[in-house]
């Protein structure tokens, strides 16, 4: 492989399961991944990073043969599973019939499912990963976290030579984060090979034996993952230094009155949740998935209805019956899926960004394109946006620029009050998340309340004033953000007051 400078390493692994020679792949005027070397060995893991566009996905997919490369080849010493970013389950088939799918055990040869077998080869599965889910249980019925898990054992299943894990962990608790790494090292111990991308750099530092870095399509350094550190890694997967990832916190408005107020708020799963978001702050929400605190974004931006309690819009109360009224009273909402809550994938970046907005930018109803570019243009260039045209389909782009996107989407609107945000950064890279972190600093300066679910401690301990911490469904205790760490969040969010 490469070594760390990108020149070539003294030779290939003698027992090779991965050789990618000369990769290249072009799409149109994209040139999506350009020359790329790479050997891996048999038992090792390889942090694959890069800023999101880099070229990452059409690497894996051209590894994986979803891709035909343009020239050069890779060659598998063995089968290749992938686990990507977006679940591919079935919505309606059992956790069982999900990681058997197609490879069922029958009765008789080609009769009928033989049940029994199979959810027996399911449990072995998940035990695998130990984790325990009820292989009868519909996919539906998962929260997040438990499909990503049915996702990997599904992988795991097929007894890969070579597994590829494309953010394994964005949506697992640490806990769980903890079983897969133990499932990997098992692997590796067997033989398997792994390719691990992960945007939150402790764990690909914790999974990974060595890191290949991509930028604008070309590996640009690889080597031992001890050869790096945190900064360096930055350093080269965006090409310049990030100074400061978490932006310096907002003066304090300790005598301004709440833009949003919760008063004892139930329903849903949630009860007796009570906070405030004043201007300028930004008021973080932790906890174990399935706890409350995705529940809570969505009933702050009309998504859901309180059915106890109340909620008040500068101190008057409000009744926030769906998005559309949310919206009227200044409140965006940034969900945690993009694709299937957040855009509107077959539509230009153009018409997803103005969707918000199009009454103000188009009052007459006529639409004018000039107008449109006006506006977007500087929100583009402020988001460090990648893309060939306004017109290109928003599902064409990368997803760390499809967040962009619908971040964006509420910088055009001028009567925003409160941002509520649950998981902005999921899957987004680490240059992505200091450009999205500086503007949302740059909102709260300016008076903008947030309102921060995330499942990342480090991310709600760099921005939050203050932290809430949820356990089965209120809150189970409050501590200041620029104090807080995170033993004394998991502590409060595992249901021991502190």
């Amino acid at each position: 492989m490469l070594d760390a400078n990108g020149g070539p390493s003294a030779g290939p692994p003698s027992a090779a399961v991965l050789v990618c020679d000369a990769l290249d792949k072009r799409y149109g005027a994209t040139h999506a991944v350009r020359d790329v070397s790479l050997t891996l060995a048999a038992g090792r893991t390889l942090a694959l990073m890069g800023e999101n566009g880099a070229g990452k996905s059409t690497l894996m997919a051209m590894i994986a043969g979803e891709v035909k490369p343009g020239s050069g080849s890779a060659t598998v010493d063995g089968f290749v599973a992938v686990v990507h970013q977006e679940l591919s389950l079935f919505a309606d088939l059992t956790v069982g019939e999900n990681i058997c799918i197609g490879r069922e055990p029958r009765l008789l040869g080609r009769g009928p499912v033989n049940n029994r077998a199979l959810r027996t080869q399911a449990r072995a599965a998940l035990d695998r990963l130990g984790v325990a889910i009820d292989v009868d249980t519909p996919v539906s019925k998962l929260s997040p976290a438990e499909q990503q898990l049915v996702e990997i054992a599904r992988a795991v299943a097929l007894d890969p030579a070579l597994l590829i894990l494309d953010e394994p962990t964005s949506s697992l608790e640490p806990s769980q984060v903890d079983l897969l790494h133990a499932a990997t090292e098992r692997l590796k111990a067997a033989g398997t090979s792994v390719i691990f991308v992960s945007h939150r750099l402790e764990e690909v530092f914790r999974f990974a034996d060595e890191i290949a870095v991509m930028r604008s399509g070309a590996l640009v350094g690889a080597g031992p993952a001890s050869d790096f550190t945190r900064e360096s890694l930055v350093a080269s997967m965006v090409g310049r230094e990030l100074e400061q990832l978490y932006p310096d916190r907002s003066a304090a408005r300790p005598d301004a009155a709440p833009i949003l107020t919760f008063d004892a708020v139930g329903g849903h799963g949630v009860h007796d949740v009570s906070l405030t978001v004043k201007p300028g702050q930004i008021v973080g929400i932790a906890g174990l998935e399935g706890h409350g605190q995705h529940v809570v974004a969505e009933l702050a931006a009309g998504v859901r209805r309180v059915r106890s309690g109340s909620i008040a819009i500068d101190e008057t109360r409000a009744k926030l019956r769906s998005p559309r009224e949310a919206i009227a009273a200044g409140i965006a909402f940034v969900p945690p899926d993009r694709r299937s809550s957040g855009l509107m994938l077959p539509l230009s970046i153009a018409e997803n960004l103005t969707v918000a907005a199009a009454h103000r930018l188009h009052p007459s109803r006529l639409l004018s394109r000039a107008v449109e570019q006006r506006a977007i243009a500087p929100v583009a260039e402020r988001l460090r946006l990648r893309y060939a045209s306004m017109e290109q389909r928003v599902g064409e782009l990368s997803g760390g620029n499809q967040q962009k996107v619908l971040f964006g989407r509420w910088l055009l609107v001028p009567n925003l009050r409160l941002l509520v945000l649950d998981d902005p950064t999921r899957g987004v890279d680490v240059g992505a998340r200091a450009e999205i972190y500086s503007v949302l600093r740059e909102l709260a300066d300016r008076g903008v309340g947030v309102l921060l679910v995330s499942t990342d401690m480090l991310e709600l301990i760099g921005l939050a004033d203050e932290i809430h911490v949820m356990y089965e469904g209120a809150v189970r205790g409050t501590v200041p953000g620029h104090s807080a760490t995170e033993e004394e969040i998991m502590t409060l969010a595992s249901g021991v007051t502190a």
